[in-house]
């Protein structure tokens, strides 16, 4: 189905036509948005970038999360740790035990056919 409305950038949300301005549609904010002070503006978009980045990012987008690890608000610094944290930790590329051996692999549930690729018997 189709959103109906516009996007506003900076609450994050659809709203109807009449709630932008002349303006406002082609900068994707709301007049209620565009009254707020700057400081919460950017705040607040800022905070909706964070919570809307996708699971894969390009270089900008890790690059503008690393500055935003290093933002004066506590709000905006926390919640950037918390998303490069989800998405870069150490320990998220660690393996629980190395198994070089594969002891325990059951190798008998996987039949090589004769170009090499690997079937599964019809029998398991």
């Amino acid at each position: 189905m189709k959103k109906r409305g516009h996007y506003c950038k900076i609450c994050g949300e659809y709203k109807a036509n009449e709630k932008f301005s002349g303006k406002g549609h082609a900068a994707h904010i709301c007049k209620a948005c565009a009254s707020l002070p700057p400081e919460k503006k950017s705040e607040m978009e800022a905070m909706n970038r964070l919570l809307n980045l996708p699971w894969r990012l390009s270089k900008e987008q890790i690059s503008w999360l690393k500055k935003k690890m290093h933002d004066k608000r506590p709000d905006i610094r926390a919640l950037a740790e918390e998303q490069y944290e989800m998405r870069f930790s150490p320990a998220r590329f660690e393996e629980d035990e190395p198994n070089e051996d594969f002891t325990d692999f059951p190798y008998d549930i996987l039949c090589i056919t004769s170009n090499g690729l690997f079937i599964r018997p019809l029998f398991f």
